[in-house]
């Protein structure tokens, strides 16, 4: 296929639909097939700086979707996040799912859809054996509309990352998606299910979880911020990954993780079958005691690379108990603690660190670089991130 050819052709088509239906050309849609590229993948990000005033709505996705019919055999990304598509248009985008035999990717991230559509969704892609990526962050599926998607997970072993974070998903969603991991789905390698909703204060579906990490070979990534884990929690779900050899990014920020918290991770990290690469702990209560316990468990670990304690109330001297722990760990290169109580104690030993180990430097990616003004170091923030896979959600697909 051209598609050098092909691409202005569908704009023209777009137009002309638009016309017929006295619907009102979104000029972006058409600036996008006008564009040249080497494929006919269906890409319109609705925050991309020249779509940003012109979103997708669900009468231009109709009418394009029509115009794509034709080619949607050669469709292997779809990427219509940030637009304002509902369960109108979702209905439509089910039926032109059902025929992308080659589909690898659909990212439907900040739309607006609802508990309808991801039914419509589920039905849409439930013969795709291509697909690897799904993501429905922020939109609004709830606990049946996920359901949908998650059933699929019986019998759907091509489907590697999957994201339901920020959908108002309850407490049996959640349970509901913990038990089909725990016994009938290791192909799952990423999950996100950031943002729950939990009507309960108890911490239920920490056992879950734990039950999901004891028995699961295939999850290597999840995210787990804002699900309101406490420190007993934590020590359920670290306990059952202490026989887990998979998992390697771990991300529990905005819990409730204090040093107790911290003291069973702490366990984890030091445990035989340990394999963490990242672990991001932002926005905690971890404290002076919890940074200790983390420092000494850093001091025997030789798995992790990246650590996130940004935001967790950590005073001076345990921000230096972390800086000494570096002296006999090679591993941690990406270290992340600003917006920290620093004082000079833990300035001093990461100077002292810093230029004790000044020809490696180059390949530590800290968020904070040290200096010295009139015998007095200071501080500033640094943005640098490790060229490696250590978040949870990674782009998949770049056009």
């Amino acid at each position: 296929m051209d598609w050098a050819i092909i691409r202005p052709k569908i704009a023209t088509d777009y137009k002309r639909q638009c016309s017929e239906f006295s619907k009102p050309v979104n000029e972006a849609i058409v600036r996008t097939y006008q564009t040249k590229a080497n494929d006919i993948n269906l890409i319109f990000r609705g925050n991309y700086k020249l779509n940003f005033n012109q979103r997708m709505l669900d009468q231009d996705l109709i009418l394009l979707l029509s115009c794509l019919q034709n080619y949607k055999d050669y469709i292997q990304h779809i990427d219509l996040s940030f637009n304002e598509i509902t369960n109108v248009g979702i209905q439509e985008l089910s039926k032109f799912l059902s025929g992308c035999n080659t589909l690898e990717s659909l990212n439907l991230q900040s739309n607006k859809i609802g508990v309808e559509g991801g039914e419509l969704i589920a039905e849409g892609i439930k013969d795709i054996q291509t697909l690897t990526h799904l993501n429905l962050n922020f939109n609004n599926l709830q606990t049946k509309g996920a359901m949908s998607i998650v059933e699929m997970l019986f019998n759907n072993k091509t489907i590697l990352e999957l994201n339901l974070a920020n959908n108002g998903i309850d407490h049996d969603g959640v349970i509901a998606i913990t038990s089909i991991l725990n016994w009938k789905n290791n192909s799952l390698q990423i999950l996100n299910l950031d943002n729950p909703v939990y009507h309960s204060i108890g911490q239920e579906t920490a056992i879950h979880f734990g039950k999901m990490f004891h028995s699961n070979r295939g999850l290597e990534k999840i995210s787990l911020q804002k699900h309101n884990f406490t420190c007993d929690a934590i020590y359920i779900i670290t306990e059952h990954l202490l026989e887990n050899n998979k998992l390697r990014v771990l991300d529990l920020t905005a819990n409730r993780i204090s040093f107790k918290g911290c003291e069973a991770i702490a366990k984890y990290l030091c445990g035989e079958y340990c394999v963490l690469e990242s672990l991001i702990l932002t926005s905690n209560r971890t404290g002076h005691y919890g940074a200790k316990a983390i420092s000494q468990a850093l001091s025997k670990n030789r798995t992790l690379i990246h650590l996130d304690m940004v935001r967790n109330d950590i005073d001076d001297n345990g921000l230096k108990m972390i800086a000494e722990s570096l002296e006999t760990n090679d591993m941690l290169v990406s270290l992340k603690l600003y917006q920290n109580h620093f004082g000079q104690m833990a300035l001093q030993a990461f100077h002292k660190y810093r230029m004790k180990n000044n020809k490696k430097q180059a390949e530590r990616f800290w968020d904070f670089h040290t200096y010295i003004v009139d015998n007095h170091i200071e501080m500033a923030y640094v943005e640098q991130n490790i060229p490696y896979d250590i978040l949870v959600s990674s782009q998949y697909f770049i056009n």
